[in-house]
């Protein structure tokens, strides 16, 4: 029974099916690759068990046809041992090199330190429990949605979504001061209604636009500007850049910033040079003061102000949530000094203002195409601004509102989104995880900490981007090679190498292949590398193979005839010997 069962494994008749098995797999996988990308082919199929097994199975069919026809006696039975064990050893070889070995990405910026965590293929998910046990694994996501492993830890893995929108819902019982509103928008000739919902703080979730309109929330100080902000905006070209106000020594003065940006004006004993105007006041990757555009988003004034024994900068800015930055250049700083920066920021053309009164009464303004109105705002009133047939209602007022951020998926293809994690835990309570940021999910067996993000591997040195250099073909600005300078840091060995990396042209270090991947055409400042290991065995088993399966058939097709000849020459020789007289 045991021999029969040796000889079938190692016969023909079963390698012609498990033969014409793996190449039909192989040529489906082509296809499927194409359809599904090389990462879901490599999960489902090339790392799969079964496809594994398969490959043992032909490996061990290989191994007893050679044993079969022991001992090997004559050129071809040893060329078919020889080429059988060097297969044999080339699918150990490709095993290894789909299981042991090991590709990522790494991003470099000049801008940066060195790197030594590279991004590779999948992503894993961290779930820490009240019982402080950890539980990690690695996250396989399909086209269709579906993920592997089902489960992990107490969390059931439902499905994923590459275009999760964050959404922002604010809630009573934040404790302080900050009016929010839920406003509804609803068109009947467009057949939708919006809901947005607006917080005077914090900062970005005052303001939204809708299309070339905005909505807006504010809060007037005082009746002063609660007037104003109910009057029709008045154009002013008196004074386009806004104009600076002087506070000193119990008097004040205003000077116009455009009539005096390249001159100096005196104020008492005070010496001021307008130095320059930012518009669109930012700070560069550098923190050096830019202006982002022309508009007057953000405007701001840097001026030196001085007096016989002082010397200060000042950089002072339109929105009032900006406080002015003073510093002294020489001397002691000046006493009983202020400046105030008086300006008309830019505003949409079309906008909807909420505004919340001292007294916590709402109000509104509204500008259009069809002109300006304002007025009392009571919850579940309609205002028509005058943006074609849409009625803006007031849904909700929260005097004290507080942030509470949630996921939704989002069907719009024009909405840009990111990769986020459907969860559910044991009592049936469903949470999204975005991609990269740790969540907290209440549920009824207590606070379970979740972390979906991308798979991490740190290396065993760390890659400076030094500079990144981009060649042009002459005459042209089509590009002709870039290249990364790196520095190679290795702490463990005291080791710091420059070493230079473009296209079909890598790097080794330590068994490491660090070669250029991709760059970033509108960030000249950043390179991507491929940094890759295959174990030294690895490359071995490859290299070994070939050279048996080549030296295997090479000693069956030559070796019978070198071997007739080496035996003919033999017996000319004997023959000679048995010829020649004896002395």
């Amino acid at each position: 029974m045991f021999d029969r069962i040796t000889r079938f494994f190692g016969s023909i008749k079963l390698a012609i099916p498990l033969l014409s098995t793996i190449i039909g797999i192989l040529i489906w996988a082509t296809f499927y690759e194409s359809q599904v990308g090389s990462t879901t082919v490599q999960q489902e199929i090339y790392k799969s068990p079964w496809f594994g097994a398969l490959m043992f199975l032909l490996a061990m069919n290989l191994g007893m046809s050679a044993l079969s026809r022991y001992p090997w006696r004559g050129a071809r039975k040893i060329g078919f041992a020889i080429t059988h064990l060097g297969l044999i050893v080339i699918i150990a070889g490709s095993a290894a090199v789909i299981h042991l070995g090991v590709e990522g990405m790494l991003l470099l910026s000049t801008n940066d330190g060195a790197n030594n965590q590279i991004r590779v293929e999948g992503d894993t998910l961290e779930v820490l429990a009240e019982d402080n046990e950890i539980q990690q694994a690695n996250i396989f996501i399909k086209d269709d949605g579906s993920v592997n492993p089902r489960f992990v830890g107490d969390l059931e893995l439902e499905a994923y979504s590459d275009n999760a929108v964050k959404v922002v819902n604010f809630v009573p019982g934040g404790g302080v001061d900050n009016p929010a509103v839920t406003l509804s928008l609803h068109s009947d000739r467009m057949g939708q209604t919006l809901e947005r919902s607006l917080a005077v703080a914090p900062n970005g979730y005052n303001k939204i636009a809708i299309g070339p309109a905005e909505l807006e929330i504010t809060k007037a100080k005082d009746s002063t500007t609660l007037k104003q902000l109910l009057t029709a905006p008045q154009e002013n070209n008196q004074h386009p850049w806004g104009e600076i106000r002087v506070n000193y020594e119990q008097e004040s003065k205003s000077f116009d910033v455009k009539a005096n940006g390249s001159n100096s004006v005196n104020f008492k004993d005070l010496e001021l040079k307008f130095l320059q105007f930012f518009p669109d006041f930012r700070l560069d990757s550098n923190n050096r003061p830019i202006t982002a555009s022309d508009n007057l988003n953000n405007p701001g004034v840097l001026l030196e102000i001085s007096n016989s024994s002082t010397v200060e900068r000042w950089f002072v800015f339109g929105r009032e949530d900006l406080p002015p930055i003073h510093a002294v250049v020489s001397g002691e700083a000046i006493a009983d000094l202020a400046l105030d920066y008086e300006v008309q920021i830019s505003q949409a053309n079309d906008y909807f203002r909420v505004i919340v009164a001292e007294d916590g009464q709402l109000y509104y303004a509204a500008r259009s195409s069809q002109g300006f109105k304002s007025g009392e705002y009571q919850l579940g009133q309609s205002i028509t601004p005058g943006w074609a047939d849409f009625q803006i209602s007031l849904e909700a007022y929260i005097p004290d509102a507080k942030l509470e951020r949630d996921l939704v998926v989002s069907d719009n293809p024009n909405e840009q989104g990111s990769p986020a994690l459907l969860v559910k835990t044991v009592s049936g309570q469903e949470t999204w995880l975005p991609w990269a940021e740790p969540t907290v999910i209440d549920s009824e067996q207590g606070e379970i900490y979740a972390a979906f993000s991308p798979k991490i591997l740190q290396i065993p040195f760390a890659i400076k981007l030094e500079d990144f250099i981009v060649d042009r073909n002459e005459g042209s600005e089509s590009v002709a090679m870039w290249t990364s300078k790196i520095r190679i840091e290795d702490e463990v060995n005291n080791v710091i190498e420059p070493r230079k990396v473009w296209m079909n042209h890598p790097t080794w270090y330590k068994g490491w292949k660090i070669a250029q991947a991709s760059w970033n055409p509108g960030d000249l400042t950043q390179s991507t590398l491929q940094v890759k290991r295959e174990p030294a065995l690895v490359t071995g088993l490859t290299w070994l193979g070939s050279v048996l399966v080549v030296s295997g058939i090479a000693v069956i097709f030559y070796g019978p005839a070198l071997t007739k000849k080496f035996r003919s020459k033999k017996k000319e020789q004997n023959s000679n010997q048995e010829l020649a007289p004896t002395p």
